[in-house]
């Protein structure tokens, strides 16, 4: 392997998972609860990417929004744990891999490279995923939303990378959907891809100037 490279890290929603309509239906299940209007998956999808937290108070900033109803904090504590069970309940009942990533992922596996997932999920439902999808085995390290004190676009998991592999910056690939992605990548001083198909809240991923663009997750293997 004589690539620069020696460790790749990955996010998970919108990179190599569309979870969106599962997200979008137990945001939904949880609204409904409280009696708030149900939001459209393509809305939903603009609130992705900060984490649960500020997933659901987006979602009710909405809700708030369209009915003039507001919850107490007692409530909007409620609301996320009804959240979180319906995830739980809804992790991959429509989710699906984006095309070519469990077979580009084994391909650089066998290539002999690390490789990691740097998410920003509830650190509780990144290895269900996986799971889910038979890809849990082919990752050395897998960081969520509770896993660290901070996560992106705060470089730490980045730097956790680096220190708990014995690596340098420059040693880490770093792929993402989002301008949180290459923040945290670039914070790192890590290079960064960019993948098109994912949630980047309906801004093109482009102008968050990525290493490199690329629509397609097989593009990979053409750069390492």
């Amino acid at each position: 392997m004589n690539s620069q490279f020696k460790l790749i890290g990955f996010d998970l929603d919108g990179t190599l998972v569309n979870s969106l309509p599962d997200l979008a239906l137990s945001v939904n299940s949880a609204l409904a609860e409280f009696e708030l209007p149900q939001a459209p998956e393509e809305l939903v999808l603009t609130w992705i990417g900060n984490g649960a937290d500020i997933l659901i108070g987006r979602a009710l900033d909405w809700a708030k929004e369209q009915s003039g109803k507001s919850l107490t904090d007692e409530q909007t504590a409620q609301l996320k744990e009804r959240f979180s069970f319906y995830y739980a309940e809804n992790l991959c009942n429509v989710s699906r891999l984006y095309p070519n990533v469990k077979e580009t992922l084994e391909t650089l596996k066998e290539q002999g490279f690390i490789l990691a997932v740097v998410t920003n999920k509830p650190t509780r439902h990144v290895q269900p995923v996986l799971k889910a999808f038979a890809i849990d085995h082919l990752f050395s390290e897998t960081l969520g939303g509770q896993s660290l004190p901070a996560i992106k676009p705060h470089p730490a998991p980045l730097y956790y990378l680096c220190g708990k592999f014995g690596l340098y910056p420059h040693q880490i690939l770093f792929v993402g959907d989002s301008r949180n992605d290459i923040l945290a990548a670039h914070s790192a001083g890590c290079t960064a891809v960019g993948l098109t198909y994912g949630y980047n809240y309906n801004m093109p991923i482009a102008d968050s100037h990525p290493d490199w663009v690329f629509e397609d997750f097989a593009d990979l293997l053409k750069i390492v």
